[in-house]
């Protein structure tokens, strides 16, 4: 379905877009908090753009609600039905069928995430953190505070310095 979406294998959109000098590593769809992890830069769909995304929802949604209904007619279908139907659904859809193997492998897809996952932890591990970043804010505050003056002693008279 991926091809479908946007004219690329899930391997070719990982190999095309994993890249570590980009912000999350390319990925559009991260955890909260922006933080990447290395299982989620071996999944296709968390490189997909909005409009990427929206189109492959809708065709995901359109083929379970064509799957619902054959299942509530109770007709059964083998895997080999199911491809066939597949591919019907998508030429009736005006997209195009991936009719080969792609130009990248999934192995070799995945290894070149992992590959530039690890340059993006040792970027990330260099740059300081916020908690760094914090504390020489407020150092730099308190540096132009007035400084506090020392409380001066009460002058002695004569008889106080015996």
């Amino acid at each position: 379905m991926h091809w479908a979406t946007h004219g690329h294998t899930a391997a070719e959109v990982i190999a095309e877009r994993a890249d570590a000098s980009k912000p999350f590593m390319g990925l559009q769809t991260t955890r909260p908090g922006g933080i990447v992890r290395k299982d989620d830069v071996g999944i296709a769909k968390n490189y997909l753009t909005e409009s990427e995304l929206q189109v492959l929802n809708r065709i995901v949604n359109l083929y379970i609600e064509y799957a619902e209904l054959q299942a509530l007619e109770r007709k059964p279908m083998t895997m080999r039905d199911w491809i066939a139907k597949l591919d019907e659904f998508l030429k009736a859809s005006g997209r195009p069928l991936l009719e080969h193997a792609g130009e990248v492998s999934a192995e070799d897809a995945r290894q070149k995430a992992e590959r530039e996952y690890e340059h993006y932890r040792k970027l990330l591990d260099a740059q300081p953190q916020q908690i760094d970043v914090d504390f020489e804010k407020a150092a730099k505050e308190l540096k132009k505070l007035p400084r506090p003056r020392k409380p001066r002693e009460p002058r002695r008279g004569p008889e106080q310095e015996r």
